[in-house]
């Protein structure tokens, strides 16, 4: 019981790292694969721009966010090698 306690306590803490540090980048495609689209369907005369200012704002919040997480771990890394 207890072996099976800490192993989903693994999973558990493996998917939770996963989402805090794997999904912005996810996010990030997925928004600008959407923002590209909207773009297409605007030039054809069939998109709305509410749609495609609504995504360029996510994906730019969504890049914002990875850039820094970028940097934190460099930082990190950096703090690291100097010990």
């Amino acid at each position: 019981m207890i072996i099976a306690a800490m192993t989903f306590e693994r999973v558990m803490n493996a998917i939770v790292s996963f989402i805090t540090w794997g999904s912005p980048f996810i996010l990030f495609i997925v928004f600008l694969i959407l923002l590209i689209v909207n773009l297409v369907k605007l030039k054809k005369g069939k998109g709305k721009k509410g749609l495609v200012i609504t995504f360029g704002v996510l994906t730019a919040v969504s890049l914002t966010y990875c850039i820094g997480e970028l940097l934190l771990v460099g930082m990190l890394a950096a703090a690291l090698a100097h010990m």
